[in-house]
């Protein structure tokens, strides 16, 4: 584009042109998890109004089509990779859905990912690959979805980058509405593939005992795709006579089942932060890291048990677990939507930026409201 004829002022002329950035989203998506699916969803209502949306994740890696790769990651103006336990430090090799260096032939956003430290051992190469990928000039930001991820890239990987912690940003998704039925009293139970069925006894238990009490049981299965398929298949390890089996490829029939309930006992973090933020009484029975940090940060630290924990037994069968505080939940809602507004106006007001400078102007970058 020629700037002979340009002058400072027309930048208001690129204001009122309907250019949108491009982003280029990557992490574990497409694959059926119903946290990692959801998000995407984050992600489109977020961004989708300023932004066309790209999904990078599943580029075919054959050596002869990295032309193809690189030339599509060319035309996006920011990618951005997470959220969800993607740095897990002694699996190798590393999924090149998080780690494919093409992705930094652009400026590249690390949005709220965890590491996953369900083992204490790390493998040095994954470290290594990791403090090579993240320490590139083209990696703007790197945020975590809680405090000890942080510390730990800190310690370990050492970016240059700051890093910085929120909530998990599927907590900033608007929910779509649920009506509560008026008189049923409803457990939702949330169950993902396991070896060994012996770990669903006590919540056989548990469901039992409340259908004779007049409860319903909703088993839901918190994953699509291959994810729901499979924990479909491991449903009937559950025997509780009389559930109701709740499977749908469709996230917002999970997302409001869960919405519906009286109380929820799940044993995935995104089923459990979804039941927390519609403000449903909710235990995790998965008790990892990544779930007791997120129950921590929901004041709901004493709703962590181990699936076949006694305890659990004769805290859901001696009274309802209280409800998640409000206060804590907004709280959680905010910080989150803080973190989706900041990324949204830094990778807009990039691409401004870039624009401008591209036909020889310079002005200050506003953000669509």
């Amino acid at each position: 584009m020629s700037t002979s004829n340009k002058k400072v002022g027309d930048s208001t002329n690129l204001k009122n042109t309907k250019i949108k950035p491009k982003i280029g989203l990557t992490g574990s998506f497409g694959r059926g998890n119903y946290g990692d699916e959801l998000y995407l969803k984050n992600y489109q209502y977020w961004f989708g109004g300023f932004a066309d949306l790209f999904l990078l994740s599943g580029l075919s890696r054959k050596p002869y089509l990295i032309d193809f790769n690189k030339n599509f990651v060319d035309m996006m103006d920011a990618v951005v990779l997470g959220g969800g336990d993607l740095l897990v430090p002694h699996k190798h090799p590393i999924d090149l859905d998080f780690i494919d260096s093409v992705y930094l032939r652009k400026p590249l956003h690390v949005a709220c990912i965890g590491v996953q430290v369900t083992r204490h051992d790390k493998d040095q190469r994954v470290v290594t690959r990791w403090q090579k990928f993240l320490s590139h000039e083209n990696v703007k930001t790197i945020s975590t979805r809680d405090t000890g991820s942080k510390a730990w890239i800190e310690e370990h990987i050492k970016p240059s980058v700051t890093i910085n912690s929120f909530p998990d940003m599927v907590c900033a998704l608007p929910l779509p509405p649920v009506s509560k039925p008026k008189d049923d009293l409803i457990l939702g139970i949330v169950t993902r593939h396991v070896a060994d069925p012996k770990n669903y006894r006590l919540l056989e238990e548990i469901g039992r005992e409340l259908i004779s009490r007049g409860w319903k049981v909703h088993h839901i299965i918190g994953g699509v795709s291959g994810h729901g398929k499979k924990d479909f298949e491991n449903a009937s390890f559950l025997d509780i006579p009389g559930k109701e089996t709740i499977y749908s490829e469709n996230l917002d029939d999970i997302s409001k089942a869960l919405g519906s309930c009286t109380l929820v006992l799940s044993y995935k973090l995104h089923t459990t932060l979804v039941s927390v933020m519609y403000g449903v009484p909710t235990i995790c029975i998965n008790p990892v890291v990544k779930a007791k940090a997120f129950m921590a940060s929901a004041g709901l630290e004493n709703h962590v048990f181990n699936a076949t924990d006694p305890e659990l037994k004769n805290v859901v069968l001696n009274s309802v677990p209280s409800a998640p505080d409000p206060f804590k939940v907004g709280k959680l809602r905010d910080e989150a939507s803080t973190f989706m507004k900041e990324l949204g106006a830094k990778i807009y007001n990039d691409f401004y930026e870039s624009q401008l400078n591209s036909i020889g102007l310079s002005e200050k970058a506003i953000f669509p409201e």
